[in-house]
């Protein structure tokens, strides 16, 4: 009898692993679902300017991103916080863009506004064929109000990438300089 009582326990022991085998593997499918669902909103609403994972990355982790109301921005990203135990998006990160089609004084800028935003200005060697746009300006903004939450070299270092993509995508050569170390003296 104990030979028998010792199998059916060791069956169900095994139906207990496989059943949280398949829990624990569904919540990791879901996981990666559903950062893969993120970065795809986020290449989609920036227009491909900027690499989703670092902008996931942006403040804190991220894995569930989506795209709120843009205004006047390019893109306005929303990630998924707790707030009084219950599950909210929240704004974290914005991108605009414009191009100019004035003179740009020196070869490229960095402009650092006070740890939550930073500008980029790409000037192109020649202007855009077809469309005259001399620069592009990309501004990086974090959206929390804390300054603290997001790096400005990183902020610097989206913008830069996006300045960079938008002039590539249009046509404009430029030879826009690393993010330079300190900031705070960048866009003087």
């Amino acid at each position: 009898m104990s030979g028998t009582r010792g199998r059916r326990i060791g069956t169900f022991g095994v139906l207990v692993v496989v059943a949280a085998v398949g829990v624990g593997g569904w919540f990791l499918y879901d996981g990666s679902r559903t950062r893969a669902d993120s970065r795809a909103r986020i290449t989609e609403a920036c227009q491909g300017l900027v690499d989703p994972d670092r902008v996931m990355r942006l403040a804190r982790s991220a894995d569930e991103v989506d795209a709120g109301e843009r205004g006047d921005h390019l893109c306005v990203l929303r990630r998924a916080g707790t707030f009084e135990g219950r599950k909210d998006m929240q704004e974290y990160f914005s991108l605009t863009l414009t191009g100019s089609h004035g003179a740009v004084t020196g070869e490229g800028r960095f402009d650092y506004a006070g740890g939550r935003s930073v500008a980029v200005t790409a000037k192109c060697a020649e202007p855009v064929e077809g469309t005259g746009v001399t620069s592009f300006r990309a501004t990086a903004t974090s959206e929390f109000e804390r300054t603290d939450f997001a790096d400005p070299g990183e902020l610097a270092a989206l913008a830069r990438e996006a300045a960079l993509r938008a002039a590539a995508k249009a046509g404009c050569t430029t030879d826009l300089p690393e993010v330079p170390k300190d900031l705070t003296a960048a866009g003087r």
